[in-house]
């Protein structure tokens, strides 16, 4: 009994200690398992850096050209996330190089701003994107904090695009633009030359209202006029006018109506048959009216007569006579000197009394009677008042 007594307390003892071991170690795996969690998350890389997994079937085994014609038909955003993949294709390109090249060709990423405007290398490659040949520039060579600060511009700017991406984003929506649309728009300098061209001729045009002006037109058409204006600065009516009337080729309504508003003289004047068709044909019944009237007296051909008297019935909400005549148009719509000529007023002379003055006196001065003084002035006395006024007859 004894012996059992003083082998029970250490017994006891043994089996505390191995649950608290047990205890501890759980508690230690635990907390382990906690701090390689939160240092595994702080050292992450951004979402577009992760590596994409590791090829797990055929179609990742694809050559370059494969592999391009593959990337064009991508999101913007499975674009960016493919530019943390630095995995080699062929010819020292990586998959974040072709991504990047697509991000750029089809999206107008503006990759010169993202890496503050550095000296890129650039190699062109040709593949095949919807059975057509396509020329794609590559940017080879570049490094790891490179493609970082490019997910960062991509993931913290609202409007990463050039000043084409910006304009065809324009393009796609319609008014009223998204406010931080417009101001990066703003900032382009195809915006800037073109808003020169119309100030500088005295034309004050709201911003919202150019961007609208241009969203009507084609890229090339505004970088070719931007350039050039860059190029030589000629802010001109001639250049303001030929700007307009390119984008009326494009079926531009509010160009049409600016150049109308504007420069209606050079358009009745310079203008050929066609083109005075063609803008009355685009604008239709919303053709300004002086416009219209003026082409009824203006010696045009006879086309142009009748759609300008067809478009001043349709604007007076009248139906056109069957067989349009021009001089009957004219009365309608033009009012004629002859009718509405009044007869010209002589300006009266007066005469104002100073100290001394009689009417024989004034009648005298000005080769004229005493009694038509009277008569004219419906005096009843011969008395004057200093500062009176008499008319003269």
């Amino acid at each position: 009994m004894a012996r059992r007594s003083y082998q029970d307390p250490w017994v006891k003892k043994a089996k505390w200690l191995t649950q608290g071991l047990i205890i501890s170690g759980t508690l230690n795996i635990g907390l382990l398992s906690t701090f390689i969690y939160f240092a595994m998350s702080d050292s992450k890389k951004p979402l577009a850096l992760q590596s994409e997994k590791a090829p797990t079937d055929i179609r990742e085994k694809l050559n370059l050209q494969e592999l391009l014609t593959k990337y064009s038909t991508l999101s913007f955003q499975d674009l960016l996330l493919r530019l943390g993949n630095n995995g080699h294709v062929e010819s020292g390109y990586t998959r974040r190089d072709l991504a990047l090249s697509c991000l750029v060709a089809f999206y107008h990423f503006n990759l010169e701003r993202a890496l503050g405007g550095i000296v890129l290398q650039k190699r062109d490659i040709t593949f095949t994107r919807t059975q057509e040949p396509c020329t794609l520039t590559i940017f080879p060579g570049l490094a790891d904090y490179q493609f970082q600060a490019i997910v960062h511009y991509a993931k913290t700017e609202k409007w990463p695009l050039t000043s084409q991406g910006l304009f065809f984003e324009i393009q796609s929506t319609k008014p009223p633009y998204d406010p931080t649309l417009l101001e990066a728009f703003y900032l382009t300098p195809e915006f800037h030359f073109i808003n020169l061209l119309f100030t500088k001729t005295g034309i004050n045009l709201k911003k919202e209202h150019i961007v609208a002006l241009l969203s009507q037109g084609d890229w090339s058409s505004l970088s070719e006029t931007s350039n050039h204006l860059r190029m030589n600065p000629e802010f001109t009516p001639e250049e303001r006018r030929r700007f307009l009337l390119e984008l009326t080729q494009n079926q531009s309504k509010l160009a049409a109506k600016v150049l109308l508003e504007t420069d209606q003289e050079y358009c009745l004047k310079h203008l050929d048959n066609n083109q005075v068709l063609y803008l009355c044909n685009l604008l239709t019944d919303r053709t300004n009216p002086a416009f219209l009237k003026e082409l009824l007296l203006n010696p045009r051909s006879d086309e142009i007569w009748k759609r300008a008297a067809e478009l001043l019935y349709e604007q007076a909400a009248e139906n056109p006579p069957t067989e349009l005549n021009l001089e009957q148009a004219k009365r309608r719509f033009i009012e004629l000197k002859s009718s509405t000529t009044k007869p010209r007023v002589l300006a009266k002379n007066t005469y104002t009394v100073v100290t001394g003055d009689s009417l024989w006196k004034i009648a005298r001065a000005h080769n004229t009677s005493v009694q038509a003084l009277r008569d004219t002035n419906h005096l009843k006395t011969d008395s004057l008042k200093v500062g009176q006024t008499l008319t003269i007859p």
